[in-house]
């Protein structure tokens, strides 16, 4: 199963032989320019799947290493241009409707849409994120403005910047809008940075994207952050 992450869900059972992905003509359009006309596809092979690249300009990428083509194993983190998408082998991790593909599934390019379209990405096949197990992502500002708070969100995906987002610092070494934490299961978490200006490190390395690990350190601008998350299931309603 492949699982599309925006401000909604999609899951997608893989039931062709081949499913392609791509900025034209494909089963699932992605809507940025950074991904190739026809970039990839998944071939079913027996019980399992193979993901392709074809020849595309910027590469797919596969736990964050680059390649030619690879067999997919569970919760493999595959991303195309600035496009994410998550495997999954089984449906476990997803406890509502699965959706038919029964067209093109458009995906807009989350770093170049206007803010309140930026998660409003799937056309036609979508559920409620509710459907999805529920996590708690904590941060915690360990140097910077607002320095020893913390903030806990109950939502798959965080904004950071100095003037917009869910979290904002007032930091003049921040960008308007900085980076961007994207919850694709409670198990696979990235941050991606927003083209900001002075860039978004994750344990002192720059990153364009990267998943997240419990405790890990982020330094946007001046501020410096703790990254945690748990499991919230059955702790009631996403605020």
């Amino acid at each position: 199963m492949l699982l599309i992450r925006n401000k909604t869900q999609v899951m997608i059972p893989l039931q062709k032989e081949v499913t392609t992905l791509g900025r034209k003509l494909t089963d699932i359009i992605l809507d940025d320019s950074k991904a190739s006309g026809h970039h990839a596809e998944i071939r079913k092979e027996g019980s399992g799947f193979r993901l392709v690249d074809l020849k595309s300009t910027n590469g797919t990428f596969l736990n964050r290493r680059r390649i030619d083509e690879m067999i997919l194993s569970d919760q493999d983190v595959v991303e195309i241009g600035l496009t994410t998408l998550c495997f999954f082998s089984d449906i476990r991790d997803f406890h509502g409707p699965v959706e038919e593909l029964t067209g093109s599934v458009k995906m807009k390019n989350p770093a170049e849409a206007p803010l309140e379209d930026r998660f409003d990405a799937i056309s036609g096949v979508t559920t409620n994120s509710k459907t999805m197990t529920q996590i708690a992502i904590e941060i915690e500002v360990l140097e910077g403005p607002q320095g020893g708070k913390k903030f806990r969100f109950r939502k798959s995906h965080v904004m950071i910047g100095r003037e917009e987002g869910d979290l904002v610092l007032l930091d003049m070494d921040m960008s308007r809008r900085h980076a961007l934490i994207e919850a694709l299961s409670a198990n696979v978490i990235f941050i991606k940075d927003l083209e900001s200006t002075n860039g978004t490190y994750v344990n002192d390395k720059l990153i364009q994207s990267q998943r997240l690990r419990h405790d890990d350190i982020i330094r946007l601008g001046g501020a410096t952050l703790r990254f945690r998350c748990e499991d919230i299931q059955n702790e009631g309603e996403q605020t």
